[in-house]
C-alpha cells in the first residue's frame, strides 16, 4: 500500500554514464532514441506531420484515383512542371498513402503512442490498486478547516465520517499507534483515468482511420429513369475509389434500377425559399445476386443499406433523349445529361463522330419556358419541367475527340463550323442542314454514391472515448479531507477537526467542503462549531 503522491516524472533524465565501447555507445543511442520516441510531445509532432502529408494528398493528384492526371503532371502537360513533378515523385507524393514515408510515419506514431500509454496504464493500475491518501499530524494553513466538540466517542466519530462521505471517497484510518484519524480522497482516479482515456482515444481513432482507408470503398454512378441500372461491380462505377485492402471480389453483384424519381419545389415566388427543392426521392428495384428482387425507396435523409453498403443520392438532373438522322440514317439516339449552369439553364452536348465531317450539338435546356401571348417561348430559371424547351446550335467539322480534354457535356468548337440552330419542344423535330434533330423523350437521372465504411463504428467509439475522457479530465478534480480526533476539553467529549484541500478547482471545493462539514457536524450532534478564518469557508457559528 502506497500513499497517493504527486505523479512521478514520466521521463526522468538518464544518469550520465560513459561507455567507451562501440556496443555501449549503441545501447546508449537506442535508449536515448526510445526515450525521445516515448514522449507525448514527440507523438504530437508526428501527428502534425501526418496532417501535413494529408494536406499534400489533398492538393496533389493521387495515382490510384486519377492516374491520367498524374501522367499529365509527370509529362509536364499540367501541374507545376516536370522538375517539381520529379521531386513529388521522389517523395511518393503521387501515392501519399502508400508511400514509404507515410507508412514509416504511421509506424513511428504507433510506437510513440504505445511507448507513452503502456507506462501510464501500468502506473494507473498501480494507483487504483494500491494508492491511499496520506495521514497528517495537523491541518495545513492552506486547508479549509472546521472544529467542533461532540459527545460522540473518537471511534464513533470516524465511523460517522465514513458514513457521511459515502463510497465515492477512498478512505484510510490510522493504526493503533496514532490517535483515531480518517483520511479520504476523491477525484484522483477519475481525473487521471479521464486523461488516460483521452490519450487512448487517439490510439483508437488512428487505428480506425488507417483500417478505414485500407478497407473502405466508394463509387459513383448515374442512372436514368426506366433505363437499365447498374450492377455492384468495379467496372460499373463512373468514379471508383477502393481502399488498398478492398478487392474487386468483395462486391456483392446486386443490381439497381431506377423506376421513378420524385422531386418538387417551393413554387410560390413570394414564399420563403422560393424555387428550392423540397422532395428528393428515388423509387428503385434491387435485384440481389441471390434472392428475389424487391422495391425500395431512397430519400434525401434516408439512405438505403444493402449488405453493408450505403447508397445515397448525390445529384440529379434531366436526361434528354435526342435523335440525330442524316440521310435517313440514325447517327445518334441516346440520353444526354446536361449539367445545371447559371440562371437555371442546363447545358450539354451531342456528339456524332461517325459521320463525315463530325457533327456536334451545343445544347441548352430550359425546363420551364412557357409560350407568351404570341406563341413564342419565354425561358425562365424555374426548375420544374412543365414547359420544357431544347435550344441548340449545330456544328460540323473535327470534334477533337482524344486530342483535347473535354467532358461529355463540353464541345470544343475550335475546329468546327456553325450551321445554325433551332429550338424544340418535347416530341418535335427540326432539320438543320442535312441533319434532322428530334427531341424524343425527357426523363430524370440520379447520381448515386455507393460506399462501404466498416471502420465507422470504431471511429464513433474513438470519438466517444475522446469526448468522455476530455470531459472527465476537465471537470473532475482531486481533493482530500481529514478527520482528526482528540480528547475534548471536558470529560466524555471529543474535539473533532475536519480539514480539507483541493488540488484543482478550489472554488468548486469550497461549496462541497461546506456541505460535507455541515452534514458531518449534524450527524455528530456537534456544538461549538468554529470555521478556520484562514479558509474560504462560511463564517464562524454554532
Amino acid at each position: 500500500m502506497t500513499e497517493s503522491l504527486p505523479p512521478p516524472q514520466m521521463n526522468p533524465p538518464l544518469p550520465q554514464r560513459t561507455r567507451n565501447t562501440a556496443h555501449g555507445f549503441l545501447i546508449d543511442s537506442i535508449q536515448m532514441g526510445w526515450r525521445w520516441l516515448a514522449r507525448m510531445r514527440t507523438a504530437l509532432y508526428m501527428l502534425a506531420a501526418s496532417a501535413v502529408l494529408n494536406v499534400v494528398g489533398t492538393f496533389v493528384p493521387q495515382e490510384p484515383n486519377v492516374a491520367s492526371t498524374v501522367a499529365r503532371w509527370r509529362n509536364g502537360d499540367a501541374g507545376p512542371g516536370v522538375g517539381v513533378s520529379r521531386a513529388l515523385d521522389f517523395f511518393g507524393a503521387y501515392d501519399i498513402y502508400g508511400s514509404a514515408l507515410f507508412i514509416a510515419l504511421l509506424l513511428a506514431i504507433y510506437l510513440s503512442l504505445t511507448a507513452c500509454l503502456v507506462p501510464r496504464i501500468r502506473a494507473y493500475l498501480r494507483l487504483v490498486r494500491h494508492s491511499v491518501p496520506p495521514l497528517i499530524d495537523k491541518p495545513s494553513r492552506v486547508n479549509s478547516t472546521v472544529t467542533f466538540v461532540t459527545d460522540t466517542t473518537q471511534v464513533d466519530v470516524i465511523q460517522t465520517a465514513k458514513t457521511v462521505l459515502g463510497r465515492h471517497w477512498r478512505t484510510r484510518t490510522a493504526d493503533s499507534t496514532r490517535a483515531p484519524q480518517l483520511a479520504a480522497e476523491r477525484g484522483l482516479i477519475s481525473r487521471e483515468g479521464g486523461s488516460l482515456l483521452f490519450h487512448v482515444s487517439f490510439y483508437v481513432l488512428l487505428a480506425a482511420i488507417i483500417v478505414g482507408q485500407l478497407t473502405s470503398f466508394e463509387g459513383q454512378r448515374g442512372v436514368v429513369e426506366g433505363e437499365a441500372g447498374f450492377t455492384d461491380a468495379a467496372v460499373s462505377y463512373w468514379n471508383y475509389s477502393p481502399g488498398r485492402w478492398f478487392g474487386e471480389d468483395q462486391h456483392d453483384g446486386w443490381q439497381l434500377t431506377l423506376n421513378q424519381f420524385d422531386v418538387d419545389w417551393v413554387r410560390n415566388p413570394t414564399a420563403p425559399g422560393a424555387g428550392q427543392a423540397t422532395v428528393f426521392r428515388s423509387h428503385v428495384t434491387i435485384n440481389p445476386a441471390a434472392g428475389e428482387p424487391y422495391d425500395a425507396v431512397i430519400d434525401s435523409n434516408k439512405p438505403l443499406a444493402i449488405d453493408g453498403r450505403r447508397i445515397t443520392q448525390l445529384d440529379w438532373g434531366y436526361a434528354l433523349q435526342v435523335r440525330v438522322e442524316i440521310d435517313g440514317e440514325v447517327v445518334h439516339d441516346g440520353f444526354i445529361q446536361p449539367m445545371l449552369g447559371d440562371a437555371g439553364v442546363y447545358r450539354g452536348a451531342v456528339k456524332a463522330p461517325s459521320v463525315n465531317p463530325d457533327l456536334g450539338l451545343d445544347v441548352f435546356f430550359y425546363p420551364y419556358a412557357p409560350d407568351d401571348a404570341a406563341g413564342r417561348p419565354v425561358p425562365t430559371g424555374a426548375p420544374w419541367d412543365e414547359a420544357p424547351m431544347l435550344l441548340f446550335r449545330q456544328w460540323r467539322g473535327d470534334l477533337q475527340l482524344g486530342a483535347t480534354q473535354q467532358t461529355v457535356n463540353d464541345l470544343d468548337t475550335s475546329q468546327l463550323t456553325s450551321e445554325g440552330g433551332a429550338y424544340l419542344r418535347l416530341g418535335q423535330q427540326v432539320q438543320v442542314g442535312d441533319a434532322v434533330i428530334t427531341f424524343v423523350d425527357l426523363r430524370r437521372w440520379v447520381g448515386y454514391q455507393v460506399s462501404s465504411r466498416p471502420a465507422i463504428p470504431a471511429l464513433l467509439a474513438g470519438a466517444l472515448l475522446l469526448v468522455s475522457g476530455l470531459t472527465i479530465a476537465l471537470y473532475a478534480y482531486r481533493r482530500r479531507v481529514w478527520v482528526l480526533t482528540q480528547l475534548g476539553p471536558s470529560a466524555n467529549t471529543t474535539l473533532v477537526t475536519l480539514t480539507g484541500r483541493a488540488f484543482h478547482r478550489p472554488d468548486a471545493f469550497i461549496d462541497e467542503f461546506a456541505d460535507v462539514a455541515q452534514q458531518f457536524a449534524a450527524a455528530c450532534q456537534a456544538r461549538d462549531l468554529v470555521w478556520d478564518s484562514e479558509s474560504n469557508t462560511p463564517a464562524a457559528g454554532t
